[in-house]
């Protein structure tokens, strides 16, 4: 089994950072990181090292990326990658009752529906699945299709 090295970049208002982790330590200590980051300014990305990249700019062929509101315990997520043809976004269902707005896209404010709302705990798990997969989507939670990226 290959060990996974996921890279986290996050921009927020108390500073930043772009770091890789390969363990469930690691990963758990910068998920950590990024939620006592406050202000965040962009939606942290997740992407594994090891997987292909395209182009000049060596853009991945995959990503897990995600919004979250700690004071209320839950965040979305996006995914994009192998085994599957169109992005995804996670699924709660039913959807969490007075879940706050999450953003898919914080430049252009484009918000995930109500039902991309999960519990924090599920988006943590579902971070650290994603690496010890290799980039793959999840199976720790539902999910549902995406209008874009």
């Amino acid at each position: 089994m290959t060990n996974y090295s996921a890279h986290f970049h996050l921009q927020a208002r108390r500073g930043g950072f772009s770091e890789a982790a390969r363990t469930d330590e690691q990963l758990s200590h910068l998920f950590e990181r990024l939620l006592e980051a406050g202000g965040v300014l962009d939606n942290p990305t997740l992407y594994v090292v090891e997987r292909p990249r395209f182009g000049v700019a060596g853009v991945p062929d995959h990503g897990l990326k995600f919004d979250f509101d700690v004071a209320a315990g839950v965040g979305a997520l996006g995914y994009f990658g192998p085994d599957f043809d169109v992005p995804s976004m996670s699924l709660s269902a039913p959807p969490i009752v007075g879940a706050p707005v999450l953003y898919q896209d914080r430049h252009s404010a484009l918000e995930f529906p109500a039902s991309a709302a999960i519990p924090l705990p599920k988006v943590r798990e579902a971070v650290l699945e994603f690496r010890r997969s290799g980039g793959r989507r999840p199976m720790c939670v539902a999910w549902q299709p995406a209008d874009g990226w």
